[in-house]
């Protein structure tokens, strides 16, 4: 809106002061100019609208308009005084109002005064700027780093400069003093300065060759061609060319003179010069995911010396220590962290934010990439305490990659781990944990199952896993990659069973997984013992490359679980649900949204004595045996029948032998199934355990469009 008003003056100043009834000794002139500079191009139009005093001095009033890379605005009026000092010298005054729209789309206002000392050899000019507009923001420019070992936060910020430049120059005696063409050369310096803001000092050297009273061009009309050369300790070397065309107008009661000092352009920088980086305020740094701001900052490299070394360093460091690691370490002993404290791989980045404006940067460690390489296969390479954070390294060796006991808070992030002996992250007793963004990868496989097969007698033991969280609760795994490993993720509550019958001694609750991916897994790819409130959401198993494997998801007593969209390919059984009579919890209360399976060697769904669980849009293909088996106990010690039960929308098709599978009784199945390509819809075990199906009124199972119950089921699934 200002530089509208601003051109709006001019066009009208331009209007009123060239009319007859206003004529002067020196027409107002018209300017068009046109260049291009380092960076850009630029195009630019105004007026210059001089008023002789009765004194033979002159007012003048200057406007000016700029586009700049198409989407600069830049736009100037000002006003000035001229008066001749004697029969050689003009010696004048000004001052001006700048209006400038910014490259990020800000606006900025300044004024500026000068000083001019013209002749027809020599000029002197000397400009001094003030902005008048505040900093504006620029989160593109927020900037976190250390300083004096600490995290420290500058919010990015667009700044007016002030400034202050002086040239002298004049007429190269190459033309005739009276000549229509005359050569000036211009030297001089300037600096820029601002808050928060170092010095800029430059020089700046200008040729013009201009051109008066060409054909076809009014008298007094002047064409210039101009070249321009910077240097200052910021932009380094700029250059820049134009090309301007100045025209008079309106009536005159004398001949006026191209060269006249009177009507000669103010020399002056137009556009505001500003700042764009980070120049807020110094402010402390907190980190955006808890809102904790970090203590003493350390750097460790390999220099540093032994694990011993390292150790001591960080316990010197402090609760809340950031440490930031430079290269590769060997490690002789496990790594330790204190309290609170961060360890910070190699090109790492953390998100932060400033303390008081709130305004978020990402920090990087600007170190080489790390990997943390274990010597002790009975240790762990890193070991975590509360609040806790390792991101952006890769881990080998160890006994486990990471590990952390009793502890509360940890944050594992962007972390690469391989070829540790046992686990690759093994959390116990742990309440809030969370791994995100986390590749483990080819870890020890145990082919023995006396010493690594999953046994509800020992039920707090599932070895060698990617991820093995026991007692542990408020864990988050997401966006996660898991591959050739003996178990994928095993996540169970510490069982009591120094006494009948057992207690959970620390549950694993409040688990949530989400885009997870486990593949080539030796063992379960999912394993939840006694474990509960679980949301399951965007979850992967693929073992259909696997020459040898079990089944891929296991409840073992495990009830309030949640589970959105989850694909398992190969394995024995897809997923399987089962209650064993020496845990102390039941698997109940479990809805599935979205499940396809396909592939497994047996069943795509085992049931064995479960209860209240839904099953919303399932397809299972190319099951081995059966689509879903269906396995109750008549013995309640031993979890009873299967009960109620919910198929809704589930399809089975290329089944090798039947679409359900029916052992021991099951109570209250409900839904539609769908079979196709499949030898038989249904098969009741015809033996000790014979299957049966007992439905209360209003529990209604359809299967291929025909309702199942206890009056034909003995007829259908034989």
């Amino acid at each position: 809106m200002k530089y509208k008003t601003i051109l709006a003056l001019a066009l009208a100043s331009g209007t009123t002061l060239s009319s007859p009834a206003l004529a002067v000794d020196f027409r107002p002139q018209a300017e068009i100019e046109g260049g291009f500079f380092s960076g850009g191009s630029a195009a630019s139009g105004g007026f210059f609208l001089p008023f002789v005093l009765d004194s033979g001095n002159a007012i003048f009033i200057d406007t000016r308009g700029t586009i700049e890379n198409d989407k600069v605005r830049q736009g100037s009026i000002g006003a000035g005084y001229r008066f001749r000092a004697n029969d050689q010298w003009v010696i004048g005054a000004y001052g001006y109002y700048d209006y400038l729209k910014s490259e990020y789309a800000n606006p900025f206002g300044q004024v500026s005064f000068g000083l001019e000392a013209l002749s027809g050899d020599l000029e002197m000019r000397s400009n001094l700027y003030l902005p008048l507009s505040g900093a504006k923001t620029l989160s593109a420019f927020n900037a976190a780093y250390v300083r004096d070992h600490v995290l420290v936060f500058q919010e990015g910020k667009e700044r007016g400069r002030r400034g202050l430049d002086a040239e002298i120059g004049g007429r190269l005696p190459v033309f005739d003093e009276g000549s229509d063409v005359q050569l000036k050369v211009f030297g001089g310096s300037y600096w820029y300065g601002g808050k928060n803001l170092g010095d800029m000092f430059g020089a700046k050297l200008r040729a013009e060759l201009t051109f008066a009273d060409l054909p076809g061009l009014s008298a007094g009309s002047t064409v210039s061609l101009g070249v321009t050369g910077t240097y200052d300790n910021e932009d380094k070397l700029k250059g820049a060319v134009m090309a301007r065309l100045r025209i008079p107008f309106g009536a005159t009661a004398k001949a006026s003179d191209a060269f006249d000092p009177m009507v000669q352009r103010v020399e002056r920088s137009a556009k505001i010069r500003t700042h764009a980086g980070a120049t807020g305020d110094v402010e402390a740094a907190q980190f955006v995911y808890d809102g904790f701001t970090p203590g003493k900052v350390i750097n460790v490299s390999a220099a540093n010396g032994n694990a011993a070394t390292i150790n001591q360093m960080l316990a010197d460091a402090g609760a809340g220590a950031l440490i930031l690691v430079d290269g590769n370490l060997g490690l002789e002993q496990s790594l330790s962290l204190g309290f609170r404290q961060t360890l910070l791989g190699g090109g790492g980045m953390l998100a932060v934010r400033g303390a008081n404006s709130g305004a978020t940067a990402n920090f990087v460690n600007s170190g080489t990439a790390t990997t943390l390489t274990g010597f002790d296969p009975a240790q762990d390479v890193v070991t975590m305490a509360s609040l806790s954070t390792v991101s952006s390294l890769a881990i080998r060796g160890g006994r486990a990659g990471i590990g952390s006991t009793e502890t509360e808070g940890l944050w594992i992030d962007n972390v690469d781990i391989a070829r540790t002996s046992h686990d690759g992250i093994r959390l116990t007793r742990v309440v809030g944990a969370e791994i995100e963004d986390t590749r483990i990868h080819d870890l020890s496989i145990c082919e023995n199952n006396t010493q690594c097969e999953f046994t509800v007698y020992k039920p707090n033991e599932a070895p060698y896993a990617a991820i093995s969280a026991l007692g542990t609760s408020s864990l988050t795994i997401r966006n996660t990659d898991i591959d050739k490993v003996t178990y994928g993720i095993f996540t169970g509550s510490e069982i009591d069973e120094s006494d009948w019958p057992p207690v959970i001694a620390n549950e694993a609750s409040r688990i949530y997984l989400d885009n997870v991916t486990v593949s080539n897994s030796r063992r379960e790819g999912l394993l939840m013992v006694a474990a509960n409130n679980v949301l399951i959401e965007n979850f992967t198993i693929d073992n259909s490359r696997q020459d040898r494997d079990m089944d891929l998801v296991v409840f073992q007593g495990t009830s309030d679980v949640e589970i959105n969209n989850m694909t398992l390919k190969g394995g024995i059984n897809g997923l399987m649900m089962v209650s064993a009579s020496t845990l102390p919890t039941k698997t109940t209360d479990i809805v599935v949204n979205g499940l396809n399976i396909d592939g497994t060697r047996n069943a795509g769904i085992f049931l064995n004595p479960v209860s209240d669980i839904t099953f919303n849009g399932v397809n299972i293909t190319n099951a081995g045996s059966y689509g879903a088996f269906i396995y109750g106990s008549d013995y309640e010690f031993l979890g009873g029948p299967v009960s109620d039960i919910k198929f809704n929308g589930v399809k089975i098709d290329e089944a090798a032998k039947a679409g359900l599978y029916f052992m021991g009784p099951s109570i209250n199945v409900k839904g539609d199934i769908t079979t196709t390509n499949t030898p038989k819809d249904c098969i009741a075990d015809a033996g000790w355990t014979a299957g049966s199906l007992t439905q209360s009124p209003g529990s209604v199972l359809t299967l291929n469009g025909k309702q199942l119950d206890q009056s034909n089921f003995a007829a259908r699934c034989r």
